[in-house]
């Protein structure tokens, strides 16, 4: 058999340094899940009353609250476990490099399913969704909702083809519309440069945090390894 006991450096600091490292890079980078989730959370909370009134409001509510609600929450959950990631390694803690290790697999899973829907998700089928919604409201009963978004977007009607409902597009007082750009490119110019940012950032932070994981189950290895007091993991 081959023997792989030398294959785990023998001094610890060879391990938690380039552990500390990655976790500062996973810091940077959870930061950036924190920034995108926020500004998703603020942007498509002006479509509160839109998801309201829209027939398919099921599916817009968990595609303008869930998904940027989810980025920004495992975006903190990052940034407060790489710091405690930071910490363990640095003190060669045996129980919470453990613990960091699990709470970092759990994550991981949760990475994969928002990072391969984020770069799956293409940016057509989001505009689909909320212009079909877009186009029903419109011609509902309700549709001062769309009013109210086309202030906020700086936007006429929601495409070149939709039907000009007078009531709609925000006009001057000569009755002259304020805006020109339809309000299917301002969205989609809105979501398809944060989707592709969402999706790229969860892949890198996917791969980084694998490297982490290693590095911590081999510090593990070698803390165990180690001649150490009972009272070693708790001080």
């Amino acid at each position: 058999m081959v023997d792989t006991t030398n294959l785990i450096p023998n001094t610890p600091r060879y391990l938690k340094v380039p552990l500390i490292a990655f976790n500062t890079i996973l810091w940077v980078l959870g930061l950036v899940l924190v920034i995108i989730g926020s500004i998703g959370v603020s942007f498509f909370s002006n479509f509160k009353d839109f998801t309201k009134v829209s027939k398919a409001s099921a599916a817009l509510s968990n595609l303008t609250t869930g998904a940027p609600a989810g980025v920004l929450v495992i975006g903190i959950f990052f940034v407060i476990l790489t710091v405690i990631g930071c910490f363990v390694a640095g003190k060669e803690k045996l129980v919470g490099l453990v613990i960091y290790t699990m709470l970092m697999l759990i994550i991981l899973v949760a990475l994969i399913g928002v990072g391969g829907k984020a770069l799956t998700l293409h940016n057509d089928d989001v505009v689909k969704q909320i212009g079909n919604a877009w186009e029903d409201v419109s011609n509902g009963p309700k549709n001062s909702t769309i009013l109210k978004l086309e202030n906020f977007l700086k936007c006429c009607y929601w495409n070149s083809t939709s039907s000009r409902n007078p009531l709609l597009c925000p006009k001057d007082s000569k009755g002259i519309p304020k805006y020109t750009d339809t309000c299917d490119s301002v969205i989609s110019s809105k979501i398809s440069s944060n989707l592709y940012l969402v999706g790229a950032a969860a892949v890198s932070i996917g791969v980084i945090e694998f490297i982490c994981m290693l590095f911590a189950l081999f510090l593990i290895i070698r803390i165990c390894r180690a001649p150490r007091t009972k009272s070693y993991d708790y001080q």
